[in-house]
């Protein structure tokens, strides 16, 4: 049985039939997992798994689910966070609240979106919440897309150019056969595979606590290359046990004689797999461990039923003859090679005032907190370029 906190209901006219839904707060991992991986806008991020790795890092959630006669139709997962306001003032404290690729309903016109914007401003009211953004994960080829930006402003949505999440990732349709799906790479991947086959480099998955050790020192050594922020290694540990408990991740190492070269964690959720996080030394690249390893990757993906490889985060701007750094040149010579690649990009994220024209003072917190976030990406860029020219 599940488990809820009722907390709101609206009732309404649908199909000359009177139907009632309620806004719940779900503690039911497989209905809120269920309604997700059944819906096509279901992502990773608002999975029930992903708002427990919210609680490890310390943050608070909100998983509303708006249920109609007892099914599910529709989602969203909320966390709460502090405004980053440059100096500390007694008696003033102020959050937001975050929805990361969702909410999720069937469709653009469900009642069930209207009433879970509803609900979210009443945690916002609770929370001392000075704005509400939401990162839906509507692409913006989706057929419905004018449907579904005109069902956001109406509810008073504002479009907001600054993402927490990039909008726009590489994603590989694994649906072909294993045989085609290598065959479609171009000559210079599918020989890079082989080299690896032939000169002795073993896949294999993580068994131990030494294992994971070797695959966090290579990330370590790719964040300092690739000029990248990484979590502490017990965060990853707990990526992989909240996912890992019922198959849907994987742990790889590719090694030499026994030398890491080249690890990758891996996250399915749906029919879909994430290309979490990816990391390679610095020793012995001749070997081409990193070709095999994604190989391997794609191998995995099918045998869990898997239709899509979501290589995650690229560049908003694709400048044509730009080149790219360390990880994303790999990323991006990887994907390139391959005719069933194809980029996707998520709408603009949108945001609401939780209390719009009431109080300025507010309103001034948040264009706070827009401005650290832009001036800290500024910085991280200042900082890239400083090392790159080193």
């Amino acid at each position: 049985m599940s488990e809820y906190t009722a907390s709101s209901e609206v009732s309404f006219w649908k199909a000359n039939n009177f139907m009632i839904i309620t806004v719940e707060e779900i503690t039911d991992r497989e209905l809120w997992n269920g309604f997700l991986t059944s819906q096509p806008q279901g992502h990773l991020l608002q999975s029930y798994e992903w708002g427990e790795l919210s609680k490890y890092l310390g943050g608070r959630i909100y998983r509303l689910g708006a249920m109609e006669n007892g099914r599910m139709v529709g989602a969203m997962s909320l966390s709460v966070s502090p405004v980053p306001l440059p100096v500390s003032i007694p008696g003033l404290r102020f959050n937001w609240l975050y929805c990361s690729r969702g909410p999720t309903v069937e469709q653009p016109d469900s009642p069930a979106l209207a009433i879970l914007i509803e609900y979210a401003h009443k945690v916002a009211k609770r929370e001392h919440a000075v704005v509400l953004r939401v990162e839906p994960n509507i692409a913006d080829d989706d057929p419905k897309l004018d449907d579904w930006i005109a069902a956001y402003s109406a509810l008073g949505f504002q479009s907001n150019p600054i993402a927490i999440h990039a909008r726009r990732s590489w994603v590989l349709d694994i649906r072909p056969n294993a045989e085609q799906l290598l065959a479609n790479f171009k000559m210079t991947w599918r020989q890079n595979v082989r080299i690896a086959e032939r000169k002795g480099v073993i896949v294999r998955e993580v068994e131990n606590d030494v294992d994971f050790d070797a695959y966090y020192d290579l990330l370590k050594i790719t964040s300092e290359r690739d000029d990248f922020f990484i979590h502490d290694k017990d965060y990853h540990k707990e990526i992989l046990r909240q996912f890992a408990s019922k198959g849907d991740a994987v742990l790889y190492l590719a090694e030499y004689e026994g030398e890491a070269l080249a690890a990758k964690m891996l996250i399915r959720f749906g029919d879909w797999c994430w290309d979490m996080f990816g990391a390679s030394s610095n020793n012995k690249r001749n070997l081409k461990a990193t070709y095999l390893l994604q190989y391997r990757c794609f191998q995995w993906a099918k045998a869990k039923g898997c239709s899509y490889f979501d290589f995650r985060a690229i560049p908003e701007v694709l400048e044509p003859g730009k080149r790219c750094g360390g990880y994303m040149s790999t990323k991006r010579a990887l994907v390139v090679s391959h005719a069933c690649t194809c980029p996707r990009r998520i709408i603009s994220t949108v945001h609401s005032f939780t209390a719009p024209g009431v109080n300025s003072l507010r309103c001034a917190a948040h264009a706070v907190m827009l401005n650290v976030r832009r001036s800290n990406w500024n910085g991280r860029q200042e900082v890239r370029a400083m090392r790159r020219g080193r």
